[in-house]
């Protein structure tokens, strides 16, 4: 039997848009971000994107993203080195897109703890058996099927919890930034960083 889910494709807009969000940064705690983002859609002053229907697709999804996390995790994003930031914004993808979550703990975590290595192959039998049980993902295409499988690897060789096929823990990251996780009842990020 299919069951309905709350899948959706809008991940493959683009990985974790580590440049995208370096360079809003400074406006993520203002209360008009929404605003100052749209209207960079035509400015392009801050995104530094090049096309105007890219601009407006990867906006959609800053949005959303911005949206879905608290002031606080904006705040304590502020203070985040390079590394971090690359992390904090899996860890956004995480709690926006459901599929990404699926994938990472239901293939990319599991792996991780069997001491196996991760191929495109593990991730698109996992999308096959979504396909099999999802209407969302059901009626997805197999060229979209395809880039959330590439954007999802590659948001988490971005993060360097990947290299080549070698899935590994991040190193280089400092204490407060765990505790953040801890601190705000979302430890399982650590247990998604293999940590």
């Amino acid at each position: 039997m299919i069951k309905n889910t709350k899948y959706d494709a809008n991940f493959t807009a683009g990985g974790i848009f580590f440049n995208e969000f370096s360079n809003l940064k400074e406006y993520l705690l203002n209360e008009d971000f929404e605003e100052i983002v749209k209207n960079d859609i035509e400015a392009n002053a801050i995104l530094a994107i090049d096309t105007l229907s890219a601009r407006k697709r990867i906006v959609s999804e800053i949005i959303r993203r911005h949206q879905t996390m608290s002031l606080k995790f904006w705040e304590f994003f502020q203070n985040l080195q390079d590394k971090e930031v690359k992390l904090a914004l899996f860890y956004v993808c995480l709690k926006t897109y459901p599929i990404v979550f699926d994938l990472h703990f239901q293939v990319t975590v599991l792996k991780f703890k069997l001491g196996l290595e991760l191929t495109e192959y593990d991730i698109q039998m996992r999308l096959d058996e979504l396909s099999a049980n999802s209407n969302e993902v059901g009626s997805w295409s197999l060229s979209t099927l395809k880039k959330i499988n590439t954007q999802y690897r590659k948001a988490i060789k971005d993060t360097e919890l990947l290299n080549c096929n070698i899935l590994s823990k991040p190193n280089g990251v400092r204490d407060f930034f765990w505790d953040y996780y801890k601190e705000n009842e979302d430890a399982w990020f650590l247990e998604a960083c293999f940590i």
